[in-house]
């Protein structure tokens, strides 16, 4: 509920900030194909193609706030 929450008022365009919650070996959380369905973001249906999702939106977050202002 919460990894849904920190991402339900992101504006359009913006990664999913949830993606950056993984596992203890950095693996994509178990959750997040779930979490992202619910927020409008397709991942898949095969494990390969979830990872991929989960790996491009992990890039995504870094690139969106490496170029933001302080």
């Amino acid at each position: 509920m919460i990894l849904w929450l920190v991402d339900e008022d992101r504006q359009d365009g913006e990664p999913l900030l949830s993606a950056l919650v993984a596992t203890s070996n950095r693996q994509m959380h178990p959750r997040f194909p779930v979490i992202a369905g619910h927020l409008g973001l397709s991942c898949g249906t095969n494990t390969t193609q979830r990872q991929t999702a989960w790996s491009y939106e992990v890039l995504k977050v870094h690139q969106h706030w490496r170029h933001r202002r302080r």
